[in-house]
């Protein structure tokens, strides 16, 4: 005998926020941003449409929600590292670099398979600058500044790293990251979370870069 169908509508097994949240995060993760309609996030959850706007309005809200949820954490993090390096006089570029990135390991060790995806979202965000990225995401706080600032007290760093390099060592550690799923990368994410020797490997490269020259 078959089982009758569940019928949409509010769910009061779960945490509906939190379940369409789970489900918008896996579809714009996967598929992207721009192909994913409100209407394929609420059918993919089990929810009727009106269930997904009333507590997002639009797709745009959606979205928002998605990155903050994991972002302002991991963002607040990255921030309280670099500023405790502010007035070190000791550093080294690797210092700086897990400033940046060990937040976002923490992130993805906790959660492997949705935190990659929801780093997809993010990078692809801030690479096009989206405000949610600039203008919601930093809080008031300019990480590059920071970033910049931590630098010039690397004797390495001093005279060679500026806006420009240090964006492109970034942005290229954490499209790596975001990729860690990919086989290109060797798949280096699990259940259990990232290899550590990718993580290593990824620090040293990226503080090499910042160093080169």
């Amino acid at each position: 005998m078959s089982q009758p169908q569940r019928r949409r509508g509010p769910r009061v097994d779960v945490d509906v926020r939190e379940a369409l949240l789970d489900t918008a995060e896996e579809l714009f993760g996967t598929a992207g941003v721009e192909v994913v309609s409100m209407r394929a996030v609420a059918r993919a959850a089990g929810v009727a449409p009106a269930a997904l706007t009333h507590h997002f309005p639009s797709k745009r809200a959606l979205l928002e929600a998605v990155v903050l949820r994991r972002g302002r954490p991991v963002g607040d993090g990255v921030r309280a590292r670099l500023g405790e390096l502010q007035h070190r006089d000791d550093l080294t570029a690797r210092d700086l670099v897990d400033a940046v990135l060990m937040p976002f390991v923490e992130e993805l060790d906790r959660e492997p398979l949705a935190a990659v995806r929801w780093l997809k979202i993010l990078v692809t965000l801030a690479l096009n600058e989206d405000e949610i990225v600039t203008n919601e995401l930093v809080n008031g706080v300019d990480v590059t500044d920071l970033f910049l600032r931590a630098a010039a007290s690397v004797p390495a760093l001093r005279d060679n790293v500026h806006g420009q390099r240090a964006g492109i060592a970034m942005f290229s550690m954490l499209t790596a990251l975001a990729g860690a799923d990919l086989g290109g990368y060797g798949r280096p994410i699990g259940p259990g979370g990232l290899d550590p020797a990718y993580v290593e490997q990824l620090a040293l490269f990226t503080s090499g870069g910042l160093e080169a020259g």
